[in-house]
C-alpha cells in the first residue's frame, strides 16, 4: 500500500493508500479528509501565526497551513464537510506554562480551524507525548498514536 509520510513545515495531499505524520511534539499534526473524494491533506506546523500574508512555507505556521490546505482541497474539487483531526503541542520538558510554545501552535491551529469553520472530529493536543497521525485514505480512518 502507498505511503505518503508529511515532514515537518510539510503540508502534503494523498488521494490513496495511508497519509502518515510522524513525530509530532511541540509543533501540531492536522488531518482533512474529504469523504466524497476520497483525498486527505496532512500538515506538521510548528509556529503558531505567520508574520506575512504569503509566508515562503505556508506549512511552517497553523494560520498559514490551514488556508493552504483548503485551497489544495478546492484545487481537486473537495468541498466540505472534512473529517478533522489534530494531534501534538506537547509541553517541552522542563519549560514554564508561560513558555509553553506547543500550547500556543495548538491554540492557533484550533483558532484557524474554527475561522474556517471546520469542525475538529479528534483532539489529542497537550500533554508531554511525542506523536504519530495515521490516515487510511480508502477509509477515512484516524489513528494517532
Amino acid at each position: 500500500m502507498a505511503e505518503t509520510s508529511v515532514k515537518i513545515m510539510q503540508c502534503l495531499l494523498a488521494d490513496k493508500g495511508i497519509l502518515r505524520i510522524d513525530r509530532i511534539g511541540v509543533g501540531v499534526g492536522i488531518l482533512l479528509y474529504n469523504h466524497a473524494k476520497k483525498i486527505g491533506i496532512g500538515i506538521h506546523t510548528l509556529a503558531p501565526q505567520a508574520d506575512t500574508i504569503n509566508p515562503a512555507n505556508p506549512a511552517k505556521f497553523a494560520d498559514s497551513a490551514v488556508t493552504y490546505a483548503i485551497k489544495l482541497f478546492e484545487k481537486e474539487g473537495a468541498a466540505p464537510p472534512y473529517t478533522v483531526a489534530v494531534a501534538g503541542g506537547a509541553t517541552m520538558a522542563g519549560s514554564p506554562a508561560s513558555t509553553n510554545v506547543g500550547l500556543k501552535v495548538a491554540e492557533a491551529a484550533k483558532a484557524a480551524l474554527a475561522k474556517a469553520k471546520l469542525n475538529i472530529k479528534t483532539d489529542q493536543t497537550g500533554g508531554s507525548n511525542i506523536r504519530s497521525m495515521i490516515l487510511n485514505i480508502d477509509t477515512g480512518e484516524i489513528q494517532i498514536k
